[in-house]
C-alpha cells in the first residue's frame, strides 16, 4: 500500500482502520495505519476462522474501549482487545455491518438472508436474540416480493439511531429505510436504478420509477448532525448529501476525480467536516470543495474484477495467478488521535 497524496493541513488526521482479505491463501488481516501509510497496529486472523469465510472480512470496527469488533462473514461477530485475544463472539450468518451500541448490545445484519429469516439482529452481551426486522409485513408484497439477488434484501447497512429507530440500507430495493422499534417504516429514501432491472432479476420493470436521485446499491448511509443522510451509490458513481426530503445538497462523483470503478462500499463524514470514501483499491479523503486531501491505494488489489479474471485466464497455469493477490477492501475508519 502506498500513499498518493497528504495534506496535513486539511485532512484529518488520525490512524485509519480497515481490512483486507486475500482471495487465494484465506490470508486476511486487520490493519491500523498512520496518515503516511505506516502500520501501528495489526491483527491476522487465525487461519482456523479466515478458511471458513467465503468473503472474509467485512465491517472492522474500532469500539470506545479500546477492542476492536469485526465480522468474518458468515461465521460470526468477534471482538478482540489490543493483543489479538477474543474477549467476546457471536456466531451466526452475520454480514457487512456491525456496531456496538451505547447498551453493550451488537446489531448486525444477515445480507444473505432468504424471505422469512431476519435480515437485522439484536443480541444482548451473552447473544440473546433481543429485536430483529425481517421485512416481511411491509414488504412481501408486489413489487418487493419479486425481487432476489444474494438473499431477497440484501441490507448492507444498519444504524441505530438516537431516536431508538434503525436506519437499513435495503440494496435490493434501491432504498433507505428508517423503522421504529415495532419494525414499521416511518421514513425513506429511493433511488432510481436503471441497470437494476436486469441485474437484479427482479422480475419487475423497476422499483422506483417515480425516484428522483439516480442510484443503484446505496451504501452506509450515516445521518450528520443537521439530520441529513450522507449515502454512496453506484451507477452513478457518487457520494450524496440528501435533506429528509431528498433534496441534494452536496455531491461527489467519484470519476471527477479520478476513479472509475463502480465498487464504492463506505462513506464516512469526519469531525472537520471533510468525507472519507472507499472506492475499490482506494482510500481517499475529499474536503467540502472537493479537493484530495489524502488517498491510500492498495497497487496489490487489482481495479477490475476478480471474477471476471478468473473466468477469462480459467486455463492459465499458478505462476500466472501468484503475481495476484486478489486482496479486497472492504470498509474503513478513521480513529482521531488521543
Amino acid at each position: 500500500m502506498v500513499v498518493k497524496s497528504y495534506n496535513p493541513d486539511l485532512a484529518f488526521n488520525g490512524t485509519t482502520l480497515f481490512g483486507l482479505n486475500a482471495k487465494k491463501n484465506k490470508s486476511m488481516s486487520i490493519i491500523e495505519v498512520d496518515m503516511n501509510g505506516n502500520i501501528v497496529w495489526e491483527y491476522a486472523v487465525p487461519v482456523s476462522i479466515a478458511k471458513r469465510s467465503k468473503m472474509g472480512l467485512m465491517d472492522v470496527k474500532r469500539l470506545s474501549s479500546g477492542n476492536t469488533l469485526f465480522i468474518m462473514q458468515f461465521i460470526g461477530i468477534y471482538e478482540i482487545n489490543p493483543a489479538g485475544e477474543v474477549v467476546w463472539k457471536h456466531l451466526d450468518q452475520a454480514t457487512h455491518d456491525v456496531d456496538r451500541l451505547k447498551n453493550g448490545n451488537t446489531i448486525y445484519l444477515r445480507g444473505w438472508a432468504k424471505k422469512g429469516e431476519p435480515q437485522v439482529v439484536e443480541v444482548d452481551s451473552i447473544g440473546n436474540v433481543v429485536w430483529q426486522w425481517d421485512a416481511l409485513e411491509e414488504y412481501d408484497v408486489y413489487p418487493f416480493s419479486e425481487v432476489g439477488k444474494e438473499g431477497w434484501i440484501h441490507p448492507n447497512s444498519v444504524t441505530r439511531l438516537e431516536n431508538g429507530h434503525t436506519l437499513i440500507s435495503l440494496r435490493n430495493f434501491d432504498m433507505l429505510v428508517e423503522v421504529n422499534k415495532a419494525g414499521k417504516t416511518v421514513w425513506s429514501q429511493k433511488f432510481l436504478c436503471e441497470k437494476g432491472r436486469t441485474w437484479r432479476h427482479r422480475g419487475v420493470d423497476g422499483l422506483h420509477d417515480d425516484a428522483d436521485i439516480d442510484g443503484c446499491n446505496p451504501h452506509e448511509p450515516e445521518v450528520q448532525k443537521n439530520g441529513n443522510i450522507l449515502v454512496t451509490t453506484r451507477n452513478p458513481f457518487t457520494t450524496y448529501e440528501l435533506t429528509r426530503d431528498g433534496k441534494v445538497v452536496w455531491e461527489a462523483d467519484h470519476r471527477e476525480v479520478g476513479f472509475t470503478s463502480p465498487r464504492s462500499r463506505d462513506v464516512d463524514r469526519l469531525p472537520n467536516g471533510n468525507t472519507l470514501i472507499q472506492v475499490d483499491n482506494v482510500l481517499y479523503e475529499l474536503t467540502g470543495d472537493k479537493q484530495i486531501v489524502w488517498q491510500l491505494e492498495f497497487p496489490e488489489i487489482p481495479r477490475f474484477n476478480p471474477g471476471k479474471m478468473n473466468k477469462k485466464y480459467e486455463d492459465e497455469s499458478d505462476s500466472f495467478w501468484k503475481q495476484f493477490k486478489f486482496k479486497q477492501l472492504y470498509r474503513a475508519q478513521r480513529i482521531a488521535p488521543k
